[in-house]
């Protein structure tokens, strides 16, 4: 960055020093310009990690609320293959 600001500095050699009058209020709002620009981006990181961290609470949460409870027809899985439909092919 050192170097792009001597060859500005070296390209715009004014020939007056009345063209230096706005410099420095263009060399602040420029710097006002990039730390705006920083600010946004560091809000942006934090909107994606707060966006992370509620999606992966909701989906660990969701996971825990969704485990199916034993179920009282679960006593006819062990031997569903075994019963007379199955046999005679009717569940295929």
């Amino acid at each position: 960055m050192t170097e792009e600001i001597d060859r500005l500095i070296a390209n715009a050699r004014p020939a007056s020093p009345a063209t230096l009058s706005g410099l420095e209020s263009d060399v602040w709002r420029r710097i006002e310009t990039r730390v705006g620009e920083r600010r946004m981006g560091q809000v942006r990181l934090a909107a994606m990690g707060m966006a992370l961290v509620v999606g992966l609470a909701n989906g660990g949460l969701f996971a825990l609320s969704a485990q199916a409870e034993p179920s009282e027809m679960q006593v006819f899985r062990v031997s569903g293959g075994l019963s007379p439909i199955a046999i005679l092919g009717a569940g295929e």
